[in-house]
């Protein structure tokens, strides 16, 4: 029998199958990106921390909407020379209809006039400059006193970026599953990285988001404070999400733990004079606000308390202290034993 017959009488089944194609070399790199696509997908199932955060968004968007609907952000509704007397617009508007009307010296009714037409423009809540684009002078001014430096920086951004900072490794903690997160063909430095790059987009997305909208609905100061104060935002983002970390990876509870600092650092010790404040994150933020806000003219109430530093300082101090942060959190994530996991 020839050998093509031999062949032609062997089986299909028994035919050797083709190569199967060769497996990927193991890649730490692969490895490291697939666990920032895992981390980013068990960071979007909302917990409590997140969303009492969410609570805290609609209630600051809430206020701030009644607000404008009430015209606080300005002194056009303020009310003169007394609190039960006529709005302060309508005050002025009279004085100098009746100004107009007393016959005095020219030079007289030009001061008079000027006085007015001074105070009208102070306490007018929107103005236009001389290419037509819209300024806000007191609206802009109590709009960011009262809301971006008092409620949002002091309180919300802090609460904001736990939400999601001590949930990446405290998540897992909880859940029984850091010991698996561990057994990878992954360093626990990368790991550990891992989990701050992927709960970056969360937390940049609801602090820049939900301060986007506080804004939006205080309508042209806010607009003009957004444009004016999201890089300092973003930067603290980075500052709070690496701190934050560092407490999910080191206490048991870091929720609890970075509710606490928020109240003591960055409510009390942010508002105490001297230079105690300087430990807190807020501080360096409100700086680069100050710094914005230099152009206008505007300082801090009392510079000789608040003691600021310049924007250039405050902004490598944030930068500084997100690696040094970051690089602490790595360390003790690196020694620290987790086998003691409830």
């Amino acid at each position: 029998m020839s050998s093509e017959q031999l062949t032609a009488s062997v089986p299909q089944t028994d035919r050797p199958s083709a190569v199967a194609a060769p497996s990927p070399e193991p890649s730490a790199w692969r490895a490291w990106r697939a666990l920032v696509l895992l981390s980013l997908q068990r960071q979007a199932r909302a917990r409590q921390m997140v969303w009492i955060a969410l609570a805290l968004l609609l209630f600051a968007v809430a206020f701030v909407a009644i607000q404008t609907q009430a015209g606080r952000w300005g002194m056009h509704k303020w009310r003169a020379p007394r609190r039960d007397g006529p709005l302060l617009s309508t005050w002025v508007a009279e004085t100098q209809t009746v100004a107009g009307l007393v016959h005095t010296s020219p030079g007289a009714h030009s001061l008079q006039h000027g006085i007015l037409g001074s105070v009208n423009v102070i306490i007018s809540p929107n103005l236009e400059d001389e290419n037509g684009e819209p300024f806000v002078a007191t609206g802009f001014m109590i709009f960011t006193q009262s809301v971006v430096l008092s409620l949002f920086l002091t309180f919300l951004l802090p609460i904001w970026s736990l939400a999601f900072a001590t949930e990446s490794i405290g998540g897992e903690r909880e859940s029984q599953s850091l010991i698996w997160l561990l057994s990878r063909p992954l360093s626990r430095p990368m790991i550990y990285l891992a989990k701050f790059v992927a709960l970056l987009p969360w937390s940049l997305g609801l602090n820049l988001g939900g301060f986007a909208l506080v804004c939006l609905v205080a309508g042209a100061p806010g607009r003009l404070a957004f444009s004016l104060f999201w890089p300092a935002v973003a930067w603290t983002t980075l500052a709070f999400s690496a701190l934050f970390l560092l407490f999910g990876a080191y206490f048991r509870r870091p929720a609890v733990v970075a509710i606490v600092y928020s109240f003591c650092l960055e409510v009390v010790l942010g508002n105490m004079p001297g230079y105690l404040k300087r430990v807190s994150v807020g501080f360096y933020s409100r700086c680069l606000m100050y710094q914005e806000l230099a152009d206008l003219k505007v300082e801090p109430d009392r510079p000789g308390i608040f003691l600021p530093v310049d924007g250039t300082t405050a902004l490598a101090v944030l930068i500084g202290g997100t690696v040094v942060l970051l690089g602490l959190g790595m360390l003790l994530f690196s020694r620290t034993q987790y086998h003691e996991v409830d």
